[in-house]
């Protein structure tokens, strides 16, 4: 199936690692072109040497960008429009979560997650609104999590505003229709991540990785049986960007393995 991705140019929030990097390396492989940025300058050179595999120098983009910050947003999103002459998709891929209950988060993580999950949405989708528009159109999408619908009490402050990204994410859908531009979120249960892997190898070191994830799976009670795999989540941010999804906007789509009760 042609998802009519070629010549296109996807910029990518966070795309240096997890979920945002199989993404770039999948829209590359579909003949687009991709913008991808991180805070850390040795995940941005890595990222960039691994996406080379996939494509040529000419079709990469990849900077440092802390995306909380509204001045690098905005460098990053005209370097690549300077780069490419123009952009045709927004990703925002970006994405950490704080354990903790009520009583354990501080001021200081609130804040984080604040400015992760609302302002790094509100800066890129601001920052590329101009170039979408001069293309006739656009498509963005808001990488979320169930949380946003099934909040977990050690988990409040990152569900409090993944629900809140939800919302953001509806109501941007409206009204940003009448500039041909199209919303949508996508949904992730337990995906397998660089942010797993940190957790798996902070406190399972020793465990065979297979045991530890199929493990996990038990434990949360997964439908399937398993966790994701980031190009399960990729086909679908790619699906949402495509051709083929000319007339969905304003939804979500759970991959998550049919985890949750939540409509």
């Amino acid at each position: 199936m042609d998802l009519g991705l070629k010549g296109k140019v996807a910029v990518i929030m966070g795309g240096t690692s997890g979920v945002g990097l199989k993404t770039a390396e999948m829209f590359l492989q579909e003949g687009a072109k991709v913008a991808v940025c991180g805070r850390d300058q040795g995940r941005k050179n890595k990222a960039n040497d691994h996406l080379l595999k996939y494509g040529q120098a000419e079709s990469i983009y990849a900077a440092t960008c802390d995306v909380t910050n509204k001045e690098e947003v905005n460098a990053f999103i005209e370097g690549t429009a300077a780069r490419f002459h123009q952009i045709d998709i927004l990703v925002n891929a970006a994405g950490q979560s704080v354990m903790g209950h009520f009583f354990d988060v501080t001021d200081e993580q609130w804040e984080q997650q604040i400015q992760l999950k609302y302002f790094a949405i509100i800066y890129a989708v601001r920052a590329v609104h101009k170039h979408l528009v001069k293309q006739g159109s656009g498509r963005i999408i808001n990488i979320n999590a169930t949380l946003a619908k099934e909040p977990e009490r050690h988990m409040i402050a990152t569900a409090a505003t993944r629900a809140g990204l939800l919302n953001l994410s509806k109501t941007l859908s409206q009204e940003l229709a009448s500039d041909n531009i199209l919303v949508n979120s996508v949904s992730l249960g337990l995906i397998r991540t660089d942010q797993w892997e940190r957790r798996r190898q902070k406190n399972a070191p020793e465990m065979d990785p297979e045991e530890y994830y199929a493990d996990l799976a038990k434990k949360r009670n997964i439908p399937l049986g398993r966790v994701g795999e980031a190009e399960e989540v990729a086909s679908v941010i790619l699906f949402l960007a495509s051709s083929q999804a000319s007339y969905v906007s304003g939804s979500t789509i759970e991959t998550a393995g049919a985890l949750g009760k939540a409509l």
